[in-house]
C-alpha cells in the first residue's frame, strides 16, 4: 500500500488540482503542491526519527508513513500540471517549447536522482531514517524558493498574443470550470492525446515500479535494475532537449512527436523481448536508454500539442488530465500484472536472484500484454491524431491584425501629410 497509495490518491486530486490552478492561478497551485509535499515529508521523517520512533508503536509509525506518502501523492498533481501553464504565460511563442521540455523533464530527473543517490547511503533498514531526512531537505528548500521568489501568477505584460487573449476571455467560476471540463472531454483531438500519451505514461509507471521484479526473476541483480531504471529516466533529458530544440528551430511538432512516439514504442517492445531472457543485460540497458531518449523526448511535445488543441482553455487542465489518464492506466496495468504472472519453472527459478519480500515470477504473459498495448496506442496515435493549431493560429491572427492596423495608420498619416502640403500652383498664386 505504501508503494501505491500516492498513485491512488493522485487520480481524484488531478481534478481538484486543475480547478484550483485554473481558478486561483500558478502561484496558489505551486504553494499547494509544495506545502503538501513538505507536510508529507515531515510525517515520514517523524515516523522514523531516531529517539522519537522508539516511543511509537510500529502501527503508528506505519500509518504516519502512509499518510505522509498520501500527502505527497496529493501534492503531485499540482506540480505536474504546471509545465505548459508556465511556458504559455511566461515565455514567448519562440521559447515555449524549450521551456515546456525543461519543466516536463524535471519530474523524471528528480526520480532518477532519488533512485541513483539513495542506494549510496541506504545500505540496510537502519538507514531509512536518514533517507527520510535527506529527501525532506529539497522539499523544504523548494518551498522557501517558492515563498520568496514567486510573486505573481502572470507577468506584467503577456509574452504572446495567445496568452493575452486567453487571459482576457477567461472567467473564474465553478460553472465555467465545468463548462471547460465538458469542452475538454468532447474534444476529439484531445481525447486521442488523453488515451495515447496517458497510455505511455501508464506504461512507464508500471514498468519502472516493477522493473526490479522483472529483472531479478531472470537473474539480473538489484544493481543492474537500478542502472536500467536510471538510464530509462536520465537519458530522457537528452531526448527532451533534442526534440525541444528541433521543434523550436524548424517546427513540424506533430511529425516529430509521432516519430519519437513510434521509436519509443519499438524500444519498449524490444526491452520486453530481452527482459524475458537471461544474459541480455547489455541489450536491456541499451534499449532502456533509447526508450528514455525518445519516450521523454516526445512527452513535452505531447503536452504542447494538448495546449494547441484545447486553446483557449487553461493549459494546466489538459496537462493534469493526461497525468490522471496515466495514473488510471498504470493502476489498471498493475492489477493485470498480478493476474497474468505465473510461477517460474524449476530451471528458470535457478537463475532468479530476487531478495527480501520480492518473489520471483514468470512475467512473460504480462510483458507480452505490454508489447501489444504499446503497439495499439502507437497505431492509434499515429493514424488518428491530427493537430489543430488553435493557439498558434491565434498568435498569427492577432499579429496580422496589428500589422494591418499599423500599415493602415501609416497610410492615413501619409495621406494627411500629402493633403497638408501646398501644391506648386497655390504657392505661386
Amino acid at each position: 500500500l505504501l508503494g501505491t497509495v500516492s498513485f491512488i490518491v493522485g487520480v481524484p486530486m488531478c481534478l481538484v488540482a486543475t480547478y484550483i490552478v485554473d481558478t486561483y492561478g500558478l502561484k496558489t497551485g505551486l504553494n499547494c503542491g509544495s506545502l503538501l509535499t513538505v507536510a508529507g515529508g515531515i510525517l515520514r521523517a517523524i515516523s522514523t526519527l531516531p529517539g522519537l520512533n522508539k516511543s511509537m508503536s510500529l502501527e503508528v509509525q506505519y500509518y504516519l508513513s502512509l499518510v505522509g506518502q498520501a500527502l505527497t501523492g496529493i501534492g503531485n498533481p499540482f506540480c505536474v500540471s504546471l509545465p505548459t501553464k508556465v511556458s504559455q504565460n511566461w515565455f514567448s511563442e519562440n521559447e515555449r517549447q524549450m521551456a515546456t521540455s525543461l519543466l516536463a523533464i524535471s519530474l523524471p530527473l528528480g526520480i532518477a536522482l532519488g533512485q541513483g543517490c539513495t542506494p549510496t547511503f541506504v545500505k540496510k533498514g537502519s538507514d531509512v531514517p536518514l533517507m527520510n531526512i535527506v529527501w525532506l531537505i529539497p522539499a523544504v528548500l523548494t518551498q522557501l524558493l517558492i515563498t520568496f521568489s514567486v510573486r505573481s501568477s502572470h507577468p506584467p505584460i503577456p509574452p504572446s498574443m495567445s496568452s493575452k487573449l486567453a487571459k482576457e476571455k477567461k472567467e473564474n467560476s465553478f460553472k465555467e470550470y465545468l463548462a471547460r471540463m465538458k469542452s475538454i472531454f468532447t474534444n476529439k483531438e484531445y481525447l486521442v492525446l488523453f488515451i495515447s500519451i496517458g497510455g505511455a505514461v501508464g506504461y512507464f509507471n508500471v514498468f519502472s515500479t516493477q522493473l526490479t521484479q522483472f529483472m531479478c526473476s531472470r537473474g539480473y541483480d538489484n544493481v543492474s535494475s537500478g542502472i536500467a531504471g536510471s538510464l530509462l529516466l536520465g537519458t530522457g533529458f537528452i531526448g527532451a532537449m533534442a526534440s525541444g530544440w528541433f521543434v523550436e528551430k524548424y517546427g513540424y511538432i506533430e511529425e516529430v512527436a509521432k516519430s519519437f512516439y513510434a521509436v519509443a514504442g519499438i524500444m519498449g517492445i524490444l526491452i520486453g523481448e530481452f527482459m524475458r531472457l537471461t544474459d541480455s543485460k547489455v541489450w536491456i540497458l541499451l534499449f532502456c536508454s533509447l526508450f528514455g531518449v525518445f519516450g521523454f523526448g516526445m512527452y513535452p511535445l505531447g503536452l504542447e500539442l494538448s495546449v494547441e488543441v484545447t486553446y483557449p482553455l487553461d493549459e494546466s487542465i489538459g496537462t493534469a488530465l493526461i497525468f490522471m489518464s496515466g495514473q488510471l492506466q498504470g493502476i489498471t496495468m498493475v492489477f493485470i500484472s498480478a493476474a497474468l504472472e505465473q510461477d517460474l519453472s524449476q530451471k528458470e527459478a535457478s537463475h532468479a536472484v530476487c531478495e527480501g519480500a520480492v518473489t520471483p515470477k514468470d512475467h512473460t504473459r504480462f510483458i507480452m500484454f505490454l508489447c501489444c498495448y504499446l503497439t495499439a496506442i502507437n497505431v492509434f496515435f499515429i493514424l488518428i491524431f491530427k493537430t489543430k493549431f488553435k493557439r498558434s493560429n491565434a498568435d498569427k491572427m492577432k499579429q496580422s491584425e496589428i500589422k494591418q492596423g499599423s500599415d493602415a495608420g501609416h497610410q492615413n498619416d501619409a495621406f494627411k501629410i500629402e493633403d497638408a502640403t501646398p501644391s506648386p500652383i497655390s504657392t505661386s498664386l
